[in-house]
């Protein structure tokens, strides 16, 4: 890679981490003090959940760990009722995991602090700056979708 093209990539990177930083304690404020007892990887599995049900061994691979992790941090999340678990109509053998009434409530939780970030941040810039990133943001996707299929 060209060495002006490396420091562009290397300071976007650095831009985005920080963003990334500062977002993450504004969520915190909002969502985190509620939901104290969820690790990461349970708050992961709830943003897993978020688009579509997903079977332990999804959950598991996601996550880079075994189906039995996986299911002792889904059977933790069903105890508090976050998600439900009920068996594949389909597959037996198979888990699908869903989420549960307390899920959607920090779904709903999730897409406040979402809207709050877009208020505090994203609205702030011209509107042709906001198309501009829309348009990187819809490349970059389409580049990183592509590279997942390799």
């Amino acid at each position: 890679m060209e060495k002006d093209l490396e420091i562009i990539c290397s300071k976007i990177l650095d831009y985005s981490n920080a963003l990334s930083s500062l977002f993450l304690e504004d969520y915190k404020k909002l969502v985190t003090e509620e939901f104290a007892e969820l690790s990461t990887k349970q708050q992961v599995i709830l943003e897993l959940l978020r688009v579509n049900n997903r079977t332990v061994n999804e959950v598991a691979h996601f996550l880079s760990i075994t189906a039995s992790a996986a299911s002792q941090l889904i059977s933790k999340l069903e105890k508090q009722e976050y998600v439900k678990r009920e068996i594949n109509p389909d597959n037996r053998r198979e888990i699908i995991v869903q989420l549960g009434e307390k899920g959607h409530y920090y779904n709903q939780m999730v897409d406040k602090n979402q809207q709050f970030i877009i208020e505090k941040y994203y609205a702030k810039l011209p509107k042709e700056d906001l198309e501009k990133l829309l348009d990187i943001h819809e490349k970059l996707y389409h580049i990183a979708v592509e590279a997942h299929k390799k």
